[in-house]
């Protein structure tokens, strides 16, 4: 379980995240209109933002939305929009759909499994970390995150080879958004574990509450989160309506 304190902070992180100052204030949907002068309007653009914690859901809507999605927080309740078919009924065709992610947490309180001595340190975004991203591949790196942490990153290494690779990015002054990647060679060795372990020590060190955003699909990384304690408290979806015909 998550401490009240520690839940109250997250919610005021996704707050931050999807400007909507009104979301996660009770149970039930929170349909947030973004404002066209919102400086969020430009990187979101014509995207839509859909984020769930416990029992409390938060649609981020852009500003050209029609007039009519405003009614979303008091039709077809029982509708999950980080589902692309939910969305498609509910809303309408999507272009894109990105997620759903499970999004958990993890209490300062708790702490991870021991320091592994093979896991040392290094710089966002040094040669050695690009070096695994080029190993990986763009698509696995994108959805690590690994090339967007701002914090020192935890890496394992296989002589002058980096194996492995953790940071995070520090979300409004509260939340430590993990990334891990690890070269395909050397997956299904715990050394995924052992490089996020480090991490999210360093995370909890600086105050931090971790944060681990990992797609449903992706069980593998869903686990290592579970291994350190981690708790699944919500989801999380973004998506771009198809034009009109």
């Amino acid at each position: 379980m998550i401490d009240p304190e520690v839940a109250e902070r997250i919610r005021q992180a996704w707050r931050a995240e999807l400007r909507a100052p009104a979301a996660f204030r009770g149970p039930g949907r929170h349909v947030h209109r973004r404002p066209r002068d919102d400086p969020g309007q430009g990187p979101w653009g014509p995207w839509w933002g859909v984020a769930t914690l416990g029992d409390a859901t938060c649609v981020s809507l852009p500003a050209g939305a029609p007039a009519w999605l405003g009614e979303l927080e008091q039709r077809d309740l029982d509708a999950d929009l980080t589902d692309p078919a939910a969305v498609a009924r509910v809303i309408g065709p999507v272009e894109v759909f990105r997620g759903p992610a499970s999004l958990a947490f993890l209490n300062p309180g708790r702490v991870p499994v021991r320091h592994h001595p093979r896991v040392t340190s290094a710089a966002a975004g040094g040669e050695p970390v690009r070096r695994l991203a080029a190993a990986c591949g763009p698509q696995d790196t994108e959805e690590s995150g690994i090339l967007a942490v701002d914090s020192p990153v935890a890496v394992w290494r296989d002589g002058v080879r980096v194996a492995a690779a953790s940071g995070y990015q520090v979300w409004h002054g509260r939340l430590a958004h993990l990334s891990v990647l690890v070269d395909p060679a050397y997956r299904g060795r715990g050394i995924g574990t052992a490089v996020a372990a480090a991490a999210v020590r360093r995370a909890l060190a600086a105050g931090l509450v971790p944060q681990w955003r990992a797609r449903i699909t992706l069980m593998a990384s869903r686990r290592i989160a579970t291994s350190l304690g981690f708790v699944e408290l919500g989801r999380q979806a973004s998506f771009r309506l198809a034009a009109p015909p």
